[in-house]
């Protein structure tokens, strides 16, 4: 009987299904076709023999050389090919074959010098196993230094299947996979969720796949697909990382007919173990559960919570947090609402920053547990240093609300410089722009100001953030401030396209003051007239005396009837 450590592990179902390689699939589509361009097989040939022969220890060169080939395409396909057929069944003799398929196609490939340095070892010539053994570790060093694995310093692989290998030889399971493709900047990376073999936590780690697309591109010209097109066609031939990701391409489109779309996709990864899919799931079940009533929003909150408890069995951490925010919603009983804290707690250990800033909020406003601001403002700190956007903002608020902002200092604005660079805070944006208009904790900076407070407004729907934004554009004492045309623009896009914001009598004056700042005064009084009636009609409901706001409403109605702007000191 010969040894099983002469054989290849068995791929996880995963791998096997949600890690085919790029190029692979650029075949499948027809759009390969090898010698389009001239190849630098010369370079990658020299430099293979020279690493082979020992002249070279330059086994970090392997990736560039090797996408610098026209045909490099072809030859992952043969490497895929050869990596399917070596899972088990093989005699020695035959394993020995594949494995020189696969050195020939990439003599890069991890997993082909891992199993010839096995082979060699079991078979005693140890000089031969050290060579591959040596290559091995050279190759992973070169992944390991290319990034630290964030998603804005990417691990650089040539493929999908070469993440899997490369986090198997670093004693991690994958326990989830999805692909993230920029049609705009033409990038496309790999999100893999995995845990050291032996802890129990999660880890999201980034891999760049852009260098293997890009050489594509090169190759097939205006014939490439892109990221998004790319993705579809993995999850058509079975990817359960490219379902994932299509999958929630589909979700964020909003339609009924997409988003059944969607849950048919995140079922088959779900059913591949995904847990990223699982998580996913969890949630647009969620989501849909609100639309429903009674009898079927149960069923699916009893879905939801199948997938959550499937993929906190997998260690997730995000998974846990979902939960925990069902049982606080109170949709298991107001009885139960403790559990909910539980779960997050239990998140909180693994480190999730979700987790971290809503039981921060919880223990800073004393709900469901209580009251205790230092506990919050630790929890708050943990996250923020963990780079999440809103525990970011929210720790950022904090100071400045307290003892006039004498807290605040170089770290917090950092963080909340880091909050709106994410592009996932628009008030972190806002508020960004704001001391930067003023100068407070910071250099007054009009330029950077003015620039912080439109992509706030272009990143958000909401409606008093775009309304905030407009007004200053349009009635700033400090001139530098100003762009009434784009302040126009701003308001002009939102009143005709939200209905409710189109009768708010404050926004009705914002777009009445763009007008008038632009020099249209006609359209200005006749925006402020129905500003003024909006407010007077409020008046009527109220037995306060109405809105305290309509005696200025009126003042900058005459303003307007007179041929002039409003100028306010803001922000």
């Amino acid at each position: 009987m010969k040894s099983s450590r002469s054989r290849p592990a068995e791929l996880p179902a995963l791998l096997r299904s949600g890690a085919a390689l790029l190029a692979a699939t650029l075949l499948l589509l027809g759009c390969a076709s090898p010698g389009q361009l001239p190849s630098d097989t010369e370079h990658y040939d020299r430099l293979v023999a020279d690493l082979a022969e020992g002249r070279s220890e330059a086994w970090h060169d392997l990736p560039d050389a090797f996408l610098a080939r026209s045909d490099f395409a072809t030859r992952l396909a043969q490497l895929e090919q050869a990596q399917a057929r070596a899972g088990s069944g093989q005699d020695r003799d035959q394993l020995e074959g594949l494995i020189a398929d696969m050195l020939a196609a990439y003599y890069g490939d991890l997993r082909a010098h891992e199993v010839q340095a096995r082979l060699a070892y079991a078979g005693g010539d140890t000089e031969r196993g050290d060579f591959h053994r040596r290559a091995l570790e050279a190759l992973a060093a070169a992944i390991e230094d290319s990034g630290s694995g964030s998603a804005t310093d990417p691990w650089r692989v040539i493929s999908a299947t070469e993440a899997f290998v490369w986090l198997g030889s670093q004693r991690r399971e994958v326990a989830g996979a999805l692909y993230h493709g920029d049609d705009a900047d033409g990038s496309l990376a790999l999100v893999l969720k995995a845990r050291r073999r032996d802890g129990d936590r999660l880890e999201e780690l980034w891999f760049d796949l852009t260098p293997t697309y890009q050489a594509t591109r090169r190759v097939l010209g205006d014939d490439a697909p892109q990221p998004s097109e790319l993705i579809a066609a993995r999850a058509r031939d079975g990817d359960a990382a490219a379902q994932t990701a299509y999958a929630i391409r589909l979700w964020h489109r909003g339609t009924s007919e997409s988003a059944v779309q969607a849950v048919q996709w995140l079922q088959r990864a779900s059913a591949e173990g995904n847990v990223i899919a699982r998580e996913m799931l969890g949630v647009v079940y969620g989501v849909i559960a609100r639309s429903r009533s009674d009898e079927e929003a149960e069923q699916l909150i009893d879905a939801a919570v199948d997938q959550f408890l499937l993929a906190v069995r997998q260690g997730s951490s995000t998974a846990l947090y979902n939960l925990g925010q069902l049982y606080l919603s109170g949709h298991f009983g107001s009885e139960n609402q403790p559990a909910g804290v539980e779960l997050l707690r239990q998140a909180v250990e693994r480190d999730n920053l979700d987790a971290m800033v809503l039981l921060a909020r919880l223990r800073y406003n004393g709900q469901f547990v209580a009251k205790d601001q230092a506990a919050a403002l630790r929890l708050l700190e943990r996250a923020a240093e963990g780079g999440h956007p809103e525990g970011q903002l929210f720790y950022v608020r904090h100071l400045l609300s307290t003892d006039d902002g004498a807290g605040f200092d170089d770290r917090a604005l950092g963080w909340l410089r880091e909050a709106a660079a994410s592009g996932e805070s628009p008030q972190a944006m806002l508020l960004l722009g704001t001391l930067l208009a003023r100068g407070e904790h910071t250099e007054r900076d009009p330029t950077e100001a003015v620039d912080w407070m439109k992509r706030a407004a272009a990143s958000t729907l909401d409606a008093d953030t775009i309304n905030t934004v407009a007004w200053v554009l349009v009635v700033a004492e400090q001139q530098d401030l100003r762009d009434p045309a784009h302040g126009l623009e701003l308001m002009e896009a939102l009143m005709n396209r939200d209905e409710v914001a189109a009768m708010n009598a404050a926004y009705l004056d914002t777009w009445a003051a763009s007008h008038a700042a632009n020099g249209n005064f006609e359209r200005a009084v006749a925006i402020q007239r129905q500003a003024v009636a909006v407010a007077e009609a409020e008046s009527e409901q109220r037995d306060d005396g109405g809105p305290d706001y309509l005696p200025l409403l009126r003042e900058h109605l005459e303003r307007f009837s007179n041929g002039e702007t409003v100028s306010e000191d803001v922000p």
